[in-house]
């Protein structure tokens, strides 16, 4: 019997015991439903941790155990410690531990545009530590650091959802304790800023983490923790954080020893030093926080990022008749893909050697391109292109914005090329009322409507699949066409130029060959349910490439152990709220975020990214912090996830073998008897006959992965 099942059957007993009549009357009424034990009120104590005198709380956690009991336990929580100072726009540099320190309160979020519980300053990095109480110097404990996600753009350490508090709890009361370190990091503008040079980057987050898992190594013995047994986990952001982290040598397997990357993105293209060059805005430590803020703000509005994908998308090199005159990019500069346009605050490659003019010749690796240095868990969840938030102003607001255009100016979006789509989709919402329309279009309807709009017709979608890995051209134009470049801004000089000159914009010859596929063939919107199978099968595309195959390459290939896991369960509940937006006039936070809106709908029709967090924390919150009500089943499966997660069986109990592809699948069921062998081939099987030993495998055979084309 599976730890969920015995959990299943004593909530079964509990409940059905709580029924039961005798023949004895009883003396006291009994409550038909006892109320939930609470536990009971927190306690200010003052310890000696090394050098310092640390005030701290001790915390009454009710946890269930696995046998169905309540039970309260208490943790010792160390909140918003200051684990380094920083200076806008320069690295951070580590803290030590003052002879006084309160750690009773959380301190401040990093700035963001999205509001947090905790006040927001640029004085964040600050960490929690929850341990079991009692514990002490010495008692070499497991330890395990968290680094949160956000798409480098908002989120602390200090959500209530990524507390340390139950999951502590259970590990002291189960006899297997541990430590859980949760920390902010700079994000945004003030997290990824270009700096000229070779060896050196303006990633300042990630920087950030180095210093507090730097922090921990310095400290955490003196909190009973073992500096040799430290586990970093990441989810999203997080998690892509964790893959770059690996590739410091001087990090990985000194800080740190195992890793946990949930959601990882591998086949993502980070921006190059070059790319990271052309987006800066050259912001110093004198520029106000105000413009910084208002700058990040613009960036992230979901219609900005999907004009800056697309201009990307169009990605055109012009060779002028001047002597002596370089080649000119026309629109932002693009790596081999436009994906990052969608990510604007992701950490850039590192340039270790530059060219005379000033680019980058040669740099550092992406994570793609090398191997896991720890004994790493990773995984995903079944519909990451759902929500993941790069992705959302592709699989879900481009559908919309092309329905409200055909209604109104068909001919800009019916059977067209990518160029001109792209173009079309451009110069519409450059115009500001189209924008409003859009805004006044998505307001209007609920989240059924949206999800019954989200497909995508035939040209449409053969367009938006060869516009997310971009269109590439070199082009000669003459003198008529040097006019263009006169234009006051990029749209205009790229209007101009398309239409001066007769070229053809094409796609990758990887993505034409993906879409000549089975599985991924356009429908026509005239047959019966067409245009859904279109996004659909645009989903499973973007899922298997940017996740799932990726994921298996690292950890087939890698001479660290690796578990492979995959979470399918579909949560009875929405981790996202979509009313988080600020209003432009009070100032306070609760409109419509359309971000957040395409989020909560992607997350309707399967395990969404970070589905599987409340049941990793045994937290029936979301994101916000706001209320969920798991079902019997969620609670127990939550009860048990929560205990795996944090335990070296995850580690040591599946390791994933290329032979027997065989993953750790995390459904209603438990885990015990769910690891699937042939993995790929039992759950992947593809229609088109190149497919159908596994879509992973037929496309990495067809030399359709990121690794074999744009992250060579």
């Amino acid at each position: 019997m599976t730890l969920l099942h015995r959990s299943l059957v004593a909530i079964a007993i509990s409940a059905s015991l709580a029924g039961c009549y005798t023949d004895v009357d009883a003396t006291v009424p009994m409550p038909e439903n006892p109320e939930p034990m609470q536990p009971l009120p927190a306690e200010k104590i003052s310890l000696e941790i090394g050098d310092s005198i640390i005030d701290a709380m001790k915390e009454s956690v009710v946890i269930t155990t696995l046998e169905g009991e309540e039970k309260r336990v208490n943790v010792e929580t160390f909140k918003g410690i200051e684990y380094a100072t920083q200076t806008r726009f320069a690295h951070s540099i580590t803290k030590e531990l003052e002879e006084n320190v309160n750690a009773t309160a959380f301190g401040d979020a990093c700035m963001q545009v999205r509001s947090t519980i905790q006040d927001q300053s640029e004085d964040c990095l600050n960490l929690n530590i929850w341990r079991p109480a009692g514990a002490d110097a010495g008692e070499n404990l497991p330890v395990y650091v968290f680094i949160h996600g956000g798409d480098f753009e908002y989120g602390s350490g200090s959500e209530v959802l990524v507390h340390g508090d139950t999951v502590v709890a259970q590990g002291s009361d189960d006899s297997k304790p541990f430590i859980y370190i949760s920390l902010n990091y700079r994000l945004g503008q003030l997290g990824t800023q270009w700096v000229k040079g070779t060896n050196v980057d303006g990633n300042y987050g990630l920087g950030d983490q180095k210093r507090a898992l730097e922090w921990v190594h310095d400290n955490i013995a003196s909190f009973g923790g073992d500096i040799d047994n430290v586990t970093v986990i990441g989810q999203g952001s997080g998690a892509m954080s964790v893959g770059l982290l690996q590739q410091d040598d001087n990090i990985s397997g000194n800080y740190f020893q195992r890793a946990i990357m949930q959601s990882n993105p591998y086949g993502f293209e980070y921006p190059s030093y070059d790319v990271a060059k052309d987006r800066s805005q050259e912001f110093t430590a004198e520029t106000s926080i105000d413009e910084i803020m208002a700058s990040q703000k613009t960036a992230l509005n979901g219609l900005e990022q999907l004009k800056n994908w697309l201009l990307s998308s169009l990605s055109l090199s012009v060779s002028v008749p001047v002597p002596l005159v370089p080649d000119i990019e026309i629109g932002p500069k693009s790596d081999n893909t436009p994906m990052s346009t969608l990510m604007p605050f992701a950490p850039y490659i590192q340039c270790e050697k530059t060219s005379l003019l000033g680019s980058c010749s040669e740099s550092a690796k992406s994570p793609m391109q090398t191997e896991l240095t720890v004994p790493s868990v990773l995984g995903n969840n079944a519909s990451e292109a759902n929500s993941f938030g790069m992705l959302f102003s592709v699989t879900f607001l481009i559908p919309t914005i092309i329905e409200l255009i055909t209604d109104e100016e068909p001919a800009l979006v019916e059977n067209v090329e990518p160029k001109a789509l792209a173009m079309n989709l451009v110069e519409w919402l450059d115009d500001a009322e189209n924008q409003a329309k859009v805004e006044r279009e998505l307001s209007q309807m609920d989240t059924n409507d949206l999800a019954t709009n989200a497909g995508l017709s035939l040209t449409a979608y053969s367009a938006v699949t060869q516009l997310f890995w971009g269109l590439d051209t070199f082009i000669d134009i003459d003198d008529a066409a040097l006019d263009c470049l006169s234009e006051e801004d990029t749209l205009g000089i790229l209007s101009c130029v398309v239409a001066a000159t007769s070229i053809e914009l094409t796609g990758h010859d990887e993505v034409k060959t993906a879409l000549n596929l089975t599985d991924f063939y356009p429908n026509s919107e005239a047959a019966l349910g067409g245009a859904t199978a279109n996004m659909a099968q645009f989903k499973t595309m973007l899922n298997d490439t940017l996740f799932n195959g990726p994921a298996r390459h690292m950890a087939a290939n890698s001479t660290e152990a690796a578990t492979l896991y995959r979470f399918d369960k579909k949560p009875s509940f929405s981790m996202w709220n979509y009313n988080t937006a600020q209003d432009e006039e009070t100032g306070q936070y609760g409109e419509l975020s359309i971000l957040d809106l395409f989020k909560t709908i992607g997350c309707i029709s399967g395990a969404c990214n970070g589905s599987e967090l409340p049941f990793m924390f045994n937290k029936a919150v979301r994101f916000d912090g706001s209320e969920i009500h798991p079902n019997t089943g969620e609670k127990a499966l939550m009860n048990e996830m929560s205990r795996l997660w944090f335990s070296e069986e995850l580690f040591t109990n599946y390791q994933y073998s290329d032979s027997a592809d065989n993953v750790l699948v995390i459904e209603a069921e438990g885990f015990s008897d769910t690891t699937t062998y042939d993995w790929d081939y039992v759950t992947n099987p593809g229609v088109d006959p190149k497919l159908r030993q596994g879509r992973l495998t037929g496309l990495e055979e067809q030399g359709l992965m990121p690794w074999q084309w744009y992250l060579n």
